[in-house]
Formats: C-alpha cells, sequence, structure tokens
C-alpha cells in the first residue's frame, strides 16, 4: 500500500454515521478507514469500491465480534507498517488491538476520539488505569460534547482537546420538515433497540399510566415482554428501514430517550432534524449539549421517582416554545464544528 494519509481512523465496524464523517473529511483531506468487520450494535453501511471518496481496510471480514484478536492486532500492525499519516484517530479504547497499536503509534500523531462521558465512564480500579494508560498515549481529545470533555478534565489530561459536537454525521438528505400543528394530545415516539438498556419498561409504565399515544420502532430482545406489559394507547412499529424514518417521525411530536446507559445518542440529533422537541434521561450523553442547552425538549433524572412524568408535563407546557427552538438549530454550522475539530488536529 505504502500510502501517507491526513488521517487513518482505527474503528470498530462502519456505522453509518462514521462513513459520512469520512465521506466529509475526504473532500478535502486523504483518508483510511480502518475496520474489523460488520456489527448490530450500529446501523452499518456496506462497503463496497470507493465511491465514498475514503479508502477503507478490514481487519477482518464478517462479524466483529467473531474475529480472531491475536490475528487482527498482526494485521493492524503489518497495514501500519505499510502506510504513513498526519493523524491516527483512535475511536475509544474499548478494542485490545487498538490500544496495543497506541504504544507503537508515536504519541504525537494520536487523537483518541471519545464517545464515553463523566456520566458513564469510571476511571476506578484496574480499567480505569488501562484507561488512563491508552489515554497517556494520545497527544489530543476529541470528545464528543460537554459531559465528555469532563471526563479528560477529571483526570487533568494535559493533551489539547477539541470537541466535535457529535460521534458522527447523519443523513441529512432534503430539508428539514416544518412541523406541522400538534396533534391534541401529542404523539410520542421512541427509536432505538428494544434492550433493557434502554429503559423502556419505565416508558411503558408510564404512559400506561397516562394514556397518551407512544409509537415504538424498533427490535430486540424485549421485544414480546414490552408488547406484553403494553396497553393498547401504545403501538409497536417493528423495525423501521432509515429511508422511511422522516416519515414517521413527521407523525409524532416529541420523541422520548429514557435510557439507562447512552454514551451519545445520536437519535436525538436525528429527531431534532426533524422538528421533534425531546425528552431524555440524564444518562443521555447528548442531553446536556443539544437538549439542555438548547432548551429543546426536557431532560430528567432517573434516580426521580417522578422524573419522567414531570418531563412529559413540562414540554406539554411549553411546547411551542420548544418547537421554535429546535426549528432554530443551523446543523450546517454545526457539521461544520465537527469537521473543524478534525481538521484543526493537521495545524
Amino acid at each position: 500500500m505504502n500510502k501517507q494519509y491526513d488521517f487513518i481512523y482505527l474503528t470498530n465496524t462502519p456505522s453509518f454515521y462514521k462513513v459520512r464523517l469520512c465521506e466529509e473529511l475526504a473532500k478535502k483531506h486523504s483518508v483510511l478507514l480502518v475496520l474489523y468487520g460488520y456489527g448490530a450494535e450500529a446501523v452499518n453501511t456496506r462497503l463496497s469500491g470507493n465511491e465514498g471518496g475514503f479508502d477503507y481496510f478490514f481487519l477482518h471480514e464478517g462479524n466483529a465480534g467473531k474475529r480472531n484478536k491475536a490475528l487482527v492486532l498482526l494485521r493492524l500492525l503489518k497495514l501500519m507498517a505499510q502506510v504513513r499519516a498526519r493523524r491516527v484517530l483512535f475511536s475509544g479504547w474499548m478494542a485490545p488491538e487498538y490500544n496495543i497499536y497506541s504504544f507503537f503509534s508515536p504519541r504525537r500523531r494520536n487523537a483518541v476520539i471519545c464517545e464515553s462521558s463523566a456520566i458513564d465512564s469510571g476511571m476506578n480500579g484496574w480499567k480505569g488505569l488501562l484507561k488512563k494508560a491508552v489515554i497517556r498515549r494520545m497527544s489530543a481529545a476529541l470528545p464528543s460534547g460537554s459531559p465528555h470533555r469532563a471526563l479528560f478534565e477529571h483526570i487533568r489530561y494535559p493533551g489539547d482537546i477539541h470537541v466535535t459536537g457529535s460521534v458522527g454525521i447523519f443523513n441529512m438528505e432534503g430539508r428539514r420538515a416544518l412541523r406541522h400543528s400538534p396533534s391534541t394530545p401529542l404523539n410520542y415516539i421512541y427509536v432505538g433497540r428494544l434492550a433493557p438498556e434502554k429503559n423502556l419498561e419505565l416508558l411503558i409504565r408510564e404512559f400506561n399510566s397516562n394514556g397518551r399515544p407512544l409509537s415504538i420502532v424498533g427490535d430486540g430482545p424485549q421485544k414480546e415482554l414490552l408488547k406484553n406489559m403494553a396497553k393498547d394507547n401504545i403501538r409497536f412499529l417493528g423495525h423501521v428501514p432509515n429511508d422511511r424514518l422522516p416519515e414517521i417521525y413527521g407523525r409524532h411530536d416529541v420523541f422520548i430517550l429514557p435510557s439507562r446507559y447512552e454514551p451519545w445518542g445520536l437519535v436525538v440529533e436525528e429527531a431534532l432534524f426533524r422538528g421533534l422537541p425531546v425528552i431524555a434521561s440524564d444518562k443521555v450523553g447528548s442531553a446536556a449539549d443539544m437538549v439542555a442547552a438548547l432548551e429543546t425538549g426536557a431532560v430528567f433524572s432517573l434516580s426521580a421517582p417522578d422524573g419522567l412524568s414531570n418531563a412529559i408535563h413540562e414540554v406539554e407546557k411549553n411546547y411551542e416554545t420548544m418547537a421554535r427552538r429546535v426549528a432554530d438549530i443551523n446543523w450546517n454550522s454545526r457539521v461544520e464544528t465537527q469537521l473543524k475539530a478534525y481538521t484543526s488536529l493537521l495545524d
């Protein structure tokens, strides 16, 4: 290969938002995306050819969860011996292969992309020591938002910090739909996996009680459990392809994400882009910057017994004001800010 790149991006799978980020960076810079397979943790883009304007390389073909980590590490070392990079971007510290490689790569060119925040990522015990050791190999950090930046401030990280404002770039094709007149009562929607960490049992109990219309989009291991819990005001729409989601959002008024664990929550951005105020738990990484700071909805504490109920009341009371603030978000500026965080590493 023996090629020079501005950015070599080491990550797990070709999540659609990472692919879109690479496409935007590749408009002005040379980019190599390095992956170790496909996975179900996010919607993956099937890569073929070089239509995105960037190069890519799979260290393992197929299911990322079934990769041979030792073999992947050997392939990574071989690949990186054949290419040169101005900056190597490490996607967090969850992959042991990439963590080990960070000790071979010169610190001055290493940068960590961080979706974890002070909310969800502990720095205590032996795991904390390992994370800190990897972070010390980085000359720059790219945290997603203010709670993520707080993680680096807490450990007194000495390197450069560039807040990106997101974890990638979602599909922004077409104009954002103008909000219709809200329904009476408001129509609520959740989009995501039906899994324990999403805390959907809390959501269903609340809507069983208040009787408001709620649509649940997605699939997952808790599907039957949740369906059996739900009353008739709650509809399960199953898996909906990405190209149909704008239509689904357009029939609803408020998005809810009650997660127990959510490092960022790109779906919050997608819902806001489609014009919906958002209710999010205080465990959602994007809630501080995208909801609380912009006053585009309500953030509730999972430790408060009536937190979700009070958040619903707050949004219903201030819906028109919140919807106007949602409409005022400058999405082009947000993309530019994100790209600048990366390109500033080359200065």
